[in-house]
Formats: C-alpha cells, sequence, structure tokens
C-alpha cells in the first residue's frame, strides 16, 4: 500500500514537472538580420519635437520581421523646448514579405538587451492596440546607454507574441548608415543645445 502511494506521487510529479515544461516559455534561436533599413526623422509641432531613428529588422528565412523605432524628444512651453529629454523606443510586430504596414499577432513582452543598458517592456510600457509595445524613460543616463546601444548596433531583441510560448530574438549587429546617424544626431543636438 505505501508503495502505491509513492508510486501515485511520482506519477503526479512526473505529469506536473511535464505540464511545467509544456507551458514554460520557448526560447527561439536568435536571428541576426543580414540587411536592416534605417531612416532618420523629426517631427515638431507646438507640443514638442521628436527625433526618430527607425529601422525595419527583417527575419532572415521569411518575411517576418519588427519595426523597430528609437525616439528621443522633448516638450515645448510656449513654442520652445524646455524640460527633460524623454528617450524611448516602440517595437511593433510586421509581416514584411506581405507589406510593410500588415502587422501579425500583437506582441505580448518585449525585452531590449545590451551590455550596458536592459529593459523588460511591462514596467515603462504602454501596450498599444495596434499591436506595438513603447517603452520610455525620463532618466538621462539610462535615455543615453539605449541611444547609444542602439547607435553601435549592439543590442537584441526579445519578444513573444499573443497566443504564443515562443521567444523570438533579433541581434542587430549592423549600424546606421552615416547620413542616417548624421540626419538623427543633429536632430538630438538641437534638443540637447536647448
Amino acid at each position: 500500500m505505501q508503495c502505491g502511494k509513492q508510486r501515485d506521487l511520482l506519477r503526479s510529479c512526473c505529469l506536473a514537472g511535464l505540464i511545467a515544461l509544456l507551458i514554460a516559455p520557448c526560447r527561439a534561436e536568435t536571428t541576426v538580420p543580414k540587411q536592416i533599413e534605417y531612416k532618420a526623422s523629426v517631427n515638431e509641432d507646438p507640443a514638442a519635437k521628436v527625433c526618430q531613428l527607425a529601422a525595419a529588422i527583417p527575419n532572415n528565412r521569411g518575411g517576418e520581421g519588427v519595426g523597430f523605432q528609437l525616439i528621443v524628444a522633448q516638450m515645448k512651453r510656449q513654442g520652445a523646448l524646455a524640460g527633460p529629454l524623454v528617450t524611448g523606443f516602440t517595437v511593433d510586430g510586421r509581416d514584411l514579405k506581405i507589406a510593410p504596414q500588415s502587422r501579425q499577432a500583437k506582441l505580448a513582452s518585449v525585452q531590449f538587451v545590451s551590455e550596458r543598458y536592459k529593459s523588460v517592456a511591462r514596467p515603462k510600457a504602454l501596450p498599444f492596440e495596434d499591436g506595438s509595445v513603447a517603452v520610455s524613460t525620463l532618466d538621462f543616463a539610462e535615455g543615453r546607454e539605449l541611444m547609444m546601444a542602439v547607435l553601435r548596433a549592439d543590442f537584441e531583441l526579445l519578444f513573444t507574441r499573443e497566443n504564443s510560448t515562443a521567444a523570438a530574438s533579433y541581434k542587430v549587429g549592423s549600424p546606421p548608415p552615416a547620413d542616417v546617424l548624421t540626419a538623427f544626431s543633429v536632430c538630438v543636438n538641437s534638443l540637447a543645445s536647448s
């Protein structure tokens, strides 16, 4: 009788362990994109000036990829730049094979990881209805580390999509071209000098 209880307990533990393995997030292998499209832009209105560095990051095996955007902004008071810089990023899932604007399943979580800056999306994140996630900080030191990691192209994006336990990973290793870096730097310098 004692052996029967031990066998049932062992069977229950094995079943619980198997279930835990099945529902735990799976880690997919890291994709290193061969070619990333970068673009710098400036958006300014009476309320703020925003410097953007956008990157279309494809998956080498198919059309799937993500859109990443580094954002550095400063609010305006009475038409003049004032206050702290806001630094952040957005990530959206997209199917680059069909069309750049088409969306896949919404992102459930996003993490930006570099040697000196790490960000888990949820604590400082804002998920949008379109399935993208935005993360921002007012901390100048954190913002600078984030910006430098992106400009050096030394970071990894880890994310999961809704209704999926598989984590995807994109390792970015190719920096923006010189003209894009210059355009973005000129914009950021105009914020910092105000």
